[in-house]
């Protein structure tokens, strides 16, 4: 069977099942004539989908549409698209299954890309941060850029998440990108690979700072995160200086874990869902740094499950956030998988412990410090460890070691 007979018989079949559950407008819908609509006293459904609706659209454009026989399968996943846009929830969104595939690959660890993270500023579309010894670097896509175009498509008017999907593919294949670099354009030929995309970086400063900067909250990120407290806090290393910045988010229960790290008991997040249930996040009670003196950077790109963990050791009181307002990504998704792909769907809003929303305010840190320039941030990867002009960790080493 085609794809179009394909789509006509699930609409014919579902329009069918209304039919012979009484509702018989719905075997006419849009085409009946007006003197049947009269005599049927039609109506479009007030609640639920109006399957007469969009079998009228599928035809009108099966019949008319000046490119004939249209892919059917990709109507469809428009139709669960749009769908999904109406709810007005920026984080919720329908992926095909390539689409899915790519999102789950990046909380894995590994995904075909450039190796940039991209971040909203107002509405541009800036370069966040760059992974060392990536296509990105060797290309000289710098951290600040404002991303204008992606082969040739103008990106205004696009979520960072639209950004990602056109730039992300299969490994050997090339990107265009264009920027905007303190008001000259410039364009890029990149050529993507597989990139490896470290979860949990540690680095030692004055043989008494453990460093540890967490750049999602992947699968690796629990067991990764309490690996590098084990292997480096002893001896001389006590003080412990988290790094959350443009952290975008992942696992809850990652986030979890980050907070067990050193909060010895009480509530992590609480999830409000549907109708106001809730579920509290406690914490494990079994963390390697319960007592050691913490401090953690944040920045406007911290978000989600980052602003999970951020809140959470901000509300225990275990340590003090500097840097500047975060993200304020208040709500938890969840994947469903459908026919044609996968729903992210928004399931919950989380307030931290003490029940505060941090959704579309952010968090403000406890000292706030402005960085000058976005490529001033300290990139614990590449060598030699520089970080003169990260002002914010500089705060933050000083209040650690004081």
């Amino acid at each position: 069977m085609s794809r179009t007979r394909g789509i006509a018989t699930l609409v014919v079949v579902a329009v069918g099942a209304f039919y012979l559950g009484g509702v018989t407008e719905f075997h006419y819908g849009g085409f009946a004539p007006d003197w049947v609509k009269t005599l049927l006293i039609y109506r479009p459904p007030a609640h639920g989908i109006d399957y007469a609706a969009l079998e009228e659209v599928f035809a009108t454009i099966n019949e008319h549409y000046v490119a004939p026989n249209p892919d059917g399968q990709k109507l469809t996943q428009g139709a669960a698209s749009g769908m999904v846009s109406a709810l007005g929830d920026s984080f919720s969104r329908f992926e095909t299954n390539a689409e899915y595939q790519a999102s789950n690959d990046f909380l894995q660890g590994q995904f075909a890309g450039i190796g940039a993270s991209i971040a909203v500023n107002g509405d541009k579309l800036v370069i966040a941060s760059i992974l060392p010894n990536t296509p990105a670097l060797k290309a000289g896509v710098k951290v600040g850029d404002v991303i204008t175009d992606v082969d040739g498509k103008s990106t205004t008017g696009w979520t960072a998440d639209q950004a990602v999907t056109a730039i992300r593919g299969k490994a050997g294949t090339e990107v265009k990108i264009g920027v905007d670099r303190t008001g000259q354009h410039l364009t890029f030929t990149v050529k993507r690979e597989t990139i490896q995309v470290p979860s949990v970086a540690t680095h030692i400063f004055d043989n008494r700072v453990l460093y540890v900067r967490i750049f999602e909250f992947g699968e690796r990120t629990s067991r990764e995160f309490d690996d590098a407290l084990r292997t480096n806090l002893k001896g001389s290393v006590s003080l412990v200086l988290l790094d959350l910045r443009d952290n975008p988010g992942g696992f809850v229960d990652a986030a979890d874990d980050v907070i067990s790290e050193f909060v010895a008991s009480g509530k992590a997040a609480i999830l409000v869902g549907r109708g106001g249930t809730q579920e509290v996040k406690n914490v494990s009670g079994s963390g390697r740094a319960l007592t050691n003196k913490l401090v953690v950077l944040v920045n406007e790109n911290s978000a989600s499950a980052a602003e999970i963990a951020a809140g959470a050791l901000k509300d225990h009181g275990r340590g003090p956030l500097v840097g500047v307002k975060t993200f304020g990504k208040g709500s938890v998704q969840q994947d469903f998988q459908v026919r044609e792909g996968d729903l992210h769907l928004t399931i919950a809003h989380w307030l931290t412990p003490n029940g505060h929303s941090i959704d579309k305010t952010g968090i403000v840190p406890d000292d706030p410090v402005l960085l000058a320039q976005p490529q001033d941030e300290y990139a614990v990867s590449t060598s030699p460890n520089d970080f003169s002009r990260d002002s914010q960790l500089k705060a933050a080493l000083t209040l650690l070691e004081a």
